[in-house]
Parts: structure tokens; sequence; C-alpha cells
């Protein structure tokens, strides 16, 4: 088995927990409406592009390369999982967000379980995933992710930078 090159995750993963943080940061300061800001749209594109890469790319072969390994399958079902959860999260920030008669209460506890959750699914995946998928995937499995993982988006011309 050759060696994978997973930089582009961990960029992402670095990205992904950078920008989590400075929504959070953004939703505590005083005169700031998140409603109207692209760096949310963004985020959540790049995240649930993140997420759909490894959904279509990553788990089929594990899960196949892992059938005998019952024990290693339930580490793909809790990724599933933080998956699900995170995206609730961000439906109910959206909600939120979408709900212009409502009031911002709430926003900071709904994002900063979002930071905990994004930045401890990152912490899992890189901790156990990532060494399993380095030791199981072969190289044209895992250029499949990483075209998957890095493909443009409309947003993608966008600047995050304030």
């Amino acid at each position: 088995m050759s060696e994978l090159d997973m930089t582009a995750v961990y960029g992402m993963h670095d990205a992904l927990r950078r920008e989590v943080i400075q929504l959070s940061r953004l939703t505590v300061r005083l005169g700031q409406d998140p409603r109207r800001d692209l760096r949310w749209r963004r985020f959540k594109q790049s995240l649930r592009r993140h997420f759909a890469a490894e959904d279509q790319a990553l788990w089929p072969p594990l899960r196949r390369s892992l059938a005998h390994r019952p024990d290693r399958l339930t580490l793909l079902e809790a990724l599933e999982a933080e998956h699900a959860a995170l995206e609730e999260l961000i439906d109910a920030i959206d909600e939120l967000h979408a709900d212009t008669e409502a009031g911002l209460g709430g926003l900071g506890d709904l994002t900063d379980s979002l930071v905990t959750g994004l930045t401890g699914h990152l912490k899992h995946e890189e901790d156990t995933a990532l060494p399993l998928i380095g030791q199981t995937l072969t190289a044209r499995q895992w250029a499949r992710f990483t075209r998957l993982h890095t493909r443009p988006t409309g947003l993608d011309r966008w600047s995050t930078t304030p």
C-alpha cells in the first residue's frame, strides 16, 4: 500500500476550525447580524462538501474493506452520527437566520455547540479515521476522494477575509 498524501484533508480541517471559531466570534459582536454574512454560507457549503466527499468516496470503500472487522465499522457509524448531529446544528442555526422576526438569542449557544461538535469531530477523524484510511484505501480510491473534496464551488471566488 502506498502512502497517501493527506495534506488537503488536514488543510480543510484547519480551515473549517478557523472559520467556525471566527463565525462564533461574529455572533457575540454587538451590531453584527450573521444573517447577512457570506461567511456562514461559504462555511456551510465547505463543510457539506467535505461531508459529501467522505460519504461518497471514503466510507463505501472502507466499509467493503472492513466488512470482516465490526469493531472498525463502529468507527464509521460514529463518524456518520457526528455528521448528522452537526447537520442538525447547522439546520437550527439556519432556522434562526431565516426568521427575521426572531431575535438572535440562542445563536451564541448554537454556534458554541457547533464549535465544540465540529472541532471534536475533526479531531476524531484525524486520530482514528485518517490512520485507518491510510492503511486501507488505495491511491486510486484516495484520488477520487481528493477530486470530490477539492472541486470548486460557486462561492469559492468569494473571500472570507473581512
